[in-house]
């Protein structure tokens, strides 16, 4: 029993990751069993960046309040989007110091695009989201809106198509919306949910599919309070960042693609309804 339990400890620790991918240079096994064993963060990593960002927006707009509210030259929009920036950045460090230690942080936060393969991945994220993303979004918020009391967040007004153009009719600043949508929830939305949730499954033994499906299901999630079709759209995205995330190896295509996929969403899609309005 001894030398059998000897052999168990001893037993190399399996490992699904393919040479293109960044946690196939993760060799020794402690550093393995790191990422294998750190599943109660698949609650906790998701809690924390939510708790920072309103926190961070408690406090700016308390303070932005406090100074003179609408007397001051920032719009409350601006400082809510500027406070959530912060709240992402501050979860980023935590999350980078955290994985440190156990050596896995410059795979989680491979994001830089170093291959063509990312620049392509991303592109066609973009064009799936574009012909089919954004079509299957309208179906399924359809099918939802026949009972919307079914629906988890509750559904939305039948003529409500998106609230995408929310962000650039906010009154927000435009920097502070381009800071927001375009560099800080894209980078650190993928770090959390392609760059290390989805590996970690995957190094448990949950295979691809399913660890796709799975990440896709708590970004979608994430997004919950934004209105039924965002969260749909979110989902949806995330399972195409997700196949982007495996076939690469990295999770710079996934940030490049929420990127594109942003400023489609926020920029584009509001002016191209101008236009048809107008």
């Amino acid at each position: 029993m001894p030398h059998s339990a000897t052999s168990m400890a001893k037993a190399p620790v399996r490992w699904p990751f393919r040479r293109r991918d960044v946690f196939y240079s993760v060799t020794d096994d402690s550093d393995r069993r790191a990422v294998i064993h750190s599943l109660p963060g698949i609650l906790v990593w998701p809690v924390l960046m939510m708790v920072l960002a309103y926190a961070f927006q408690f406090a700016i707009l308390s303070t932005w309040s406090w100074l003179g509210g609408f007397d001051l030259p920032v719009h409350p929009v601006t400082a809510s989007f500027a406070a959530l920036v912060g709240g992402y950045a501050c979860f980023a460090l935590v999350m980078w110091h955290t994985l440190k230690q156990s050596g896995i942080h410059r795979g989680v936060f491979a994001i830089f695009p170093l291959r063509m393969s990312d620049l392509g991945a991303a592109a066609l994220i973009l064009v799936f989201m574009i012909t089919i993303g954004g079509r299957l979004t309208l179906i399924l918020h359809e099918y939802a809106m026949a009972d919307p009391s079914l629906t988890l967040s509750g559904g939305a007004r039948p003529e409500d198509i998106s609230n995408v153009d929310d962000f650039a009719l906010s009154g927000a600043a435009v920097w502070a919306i381009i800071a927001l949508t375009l560099v800080a929830a894209p980078i650190v939305e993928e770090v959390l949910f392609r760059g290390w949730m989805l590996p970690m499954m995957m190094a448990r033994g949950v295979p691809a599919v399913f660890a796709i499906i799975l990440s896709a299901a708590a970004f979608g999630l994430l997004h919950i309070s934004q209105g039924l079709m965002v969260m749909i759209s979110t989902t949806i995205l995330g399972l195409a960042l997700g196949l982007a995330r495996v076939m690469t190896g990295r999770v710079a295509a996934p940030v490049l693609g929420h990127v594109a996929n942003n400023a489609w969403a926020v920029f584009a899609v509001p002016a191209l309804m101008q236009q048809f309005q107008g």
